[in-house]
């Protein structure tokens, strides 16, 4: 009997690890103090770059945030978000694969889901951002607001289902937003409020 237990378990835990447990998009308390600790510092990182220094998912760190510097909700929300951003105007894409940073400058251009496959198409123009996104493999997504040793980082960044960055949509940095470009931000930040959160 006893070996038959110590099978039983063996065998559990074997399926366990080939399923692969799905990692948590959520800080746990003493993520949120290691979080909070290092934005009790002058000047805050962005959460990308807060994730790479304490070894922790973007998600994690956005999440330990959460308040005025961070809102954030599931990936379910990618279609209403994304078409707040086409409001914006001007505005940066940043792209980070591989440690390689890509910065893509312009409007957001619009997109709709294909009608043959998961991807949701951006209508690109000639010239600019576009290409093929996969919202259901969005684990979260996050307005950010957070006062860097760059400026003011107000944008919103989208996370995979292991909660690292894809890509994150900002307002042009180095220079003061407008009026304008502050109230799209609000707006979009709105919209994300407005849903269910990423973490309760």
């Amino acid at each position: 009997m006893r070996h038959y237990t110590l099978a039983a378990n063996l065998l559990f835990l074997a399926c366990q690890a080939s399923a692969g447990e799905v990692p948590s998009l959520c800080a746990n308390a003493e993520q949120s103090a290691s979080v909070r600790a290092l934005y009790a510092t002058s000047p805050a990182p962005p959460t990308f770059m807060a994730a790479r220094k304490l070894g922790m998912s973007e998600a994690i760190v956005a999440s330990a945030l959460a308040g005025k510097q961070t809102v954030g909700t599931s990936g379910a929300g990618f279609a209403e978000i994304w078409a707040s951003l086409g409001d914006w105007g001007k505005s940066t894409v940043v792209i980070q694969k591989g440690g390689q940073v890509f910065e893509v400058h312009g409007p957001v251009p619009a997109g709709a889901p294909s009608t043959k496959s998961q991807f949701f198409n951006l209508e690109a123009e000639v010239a600019g951002l576009g290409g093929h996104l996969r919202p259901d493999l969005m684990g979260a997504i996050y307005a950010v607001d957070i006062v860097s040793a760059q400026g003011p980082v107000r944008g919103v960044t989208f996370l995979d289902a292991a909660g690292d960055g894809l890509f994150g949509v900002y307002l042009p940095e180095g220079v003061e937003p407008t009026p304008e470009q502050l109230a799209r931000f609000e707006k979009t930040r709105a919209v994300i409020n407005s849903m269910a959160r990423a973490c309760n």
